[in-house]
């Protein structure tokens, strides 16, 4: 960029995006992105193929992550894909598919075994969130290093309400 202060930030964006510097970095990083996303949906194909057995067409399992409520059908295979080999990101996105209350009966068993597997600090973490969504601390004492996560079970939308108490199965 050159040494004059611009009038405009429609100026200064013109002038970045015509760097030659900027245009070879912006390009590089898209090519990254792009080959990161073909290898995530290589990394999901089996998955979506059986949740598409199932009669549940998704792109992603991030699908099931906000916008959709994870159905209980599909938890066991999503929980079968907990003990095979994933990318990072789609393990983030199954355990996340499973943090929900409604589903507690089928995911908090194998959610804290494979929170207790974990070494990745991130993969604990998102192991935790999910665990605080449809657990109290005081039922997870036992999980190995739980604790550490404290801070995510003392949030007030985290607090057991109607229909999800502690002496819920």
């Amino acid at each position: 960029m050159s040494g004059k202060r611009a009038g405009s930030v429609a100026a200064v964006r013109k002038e970045i995006v015509t760097d030659p510097a900027y245009a070879a970095y912006h390009a590089a990083m898209q090519d990254a992105r792009a080959r990161r996303t073909v290898a995530l949906s290589e990394d999901e194909r089996d998955l979506r193929r059986e949740l598409g057995s199932l009669g549940f067409q998704v792109a992603s399992v991030y699908d099931f992550v906000d916008s959709v409520v994870t159905p209980p059908a599909v938890v066991p295979t999503l929980v079968a894909h907990l003990d095979l080999p994933h990318d990072k990101r789609v393990y983030e996105g199954i355990v996340r598919a499973l943090s929900y209350a409604h589903l507690r009966p089928l995911a908090l068993a194998p959610l804290r075994e494979w929170f207790v597997a974990q070494n990745d600090r991130l993969l604990r973490w998102v192991g935790a969130n999910a665990l605080a969504s449809m657990a109290t601390l005081e039922e997870l004492t036992d999980v190995d290093g739980i604790g550490e996560f404290q801070d995510l079970f003392d949030r007030p939308s985290r607090t057991p309400r109607d229909g999800w108490s502690v002496r819920q199965g």
